[in-house]
């Protein structure tokens, strides 16, 4: 999946949409947000993951193939290129003005999760051999913190 689906609780469209399962609240993006930027669990595309009562409901079929949510990718790779120099490469100093500007960004624990475990070792909890491939620049999906601002 390279796109966010029409579900996806990353689009600036669905924000705010009232549902049975509060997927569009601020809360629930705020807490899905701070599940990614601490690392250690991926977040699952939910109209492909019917291991949670909330993905049946939001139209995942009994058997589905769950996929990793490409909106909550795109973020993390968003993260990470904020935290890159002009040549795309982390260093101390990228890693310190990242930390400085992006108070709601990945965390330490993210920041290591997601660099070693899914980017540089290649494992993601869905089997796949790394970070799908996405439109980084997909329109309308949300920005994080300070940046959402600008």
């Amino acid at each position: 999946m390279k796109s966010p689906c029409e579900h996806c609780p990353w689009r600036l469209s669905n924000h705010g949409k009232r549902t049975p399962w509060g997927f569009y609240t601020k809360a629930n993006l705020t807490r899905l947000w701070n599940q990614i930027r601490r690392g250690g669990k991926g977040q699952s595309c939910h109209p492909t993951d019917p291991s949670h009562k909330d993905h049946i409901e939001a139209g995942a079929k009994p058997g589905a193939n769950p996929q990793e949510c490409a909106g909550a990718i795109i973020l993390v790779r968003r993260e990470f290129a904020a935290a890159a120099d002009e040549t795309g490469k982390i260093n101390d100093e990228t890693l310190a003005r990242y930390k400085r500007d992006r108070k709601d960004g990945l965390t330490r624990s993210g920041l290591i999760y997601w660099l070693l475990s899914r980017l540089q070792l290649g494992g993601t909890p869905f089997g796949q051999d790394k970070l799908p491939e996405v439109n980084d620049d997909e329109p309308g999906v949300a920005r994080i913190g300070r940046e959402a601002e600008a």
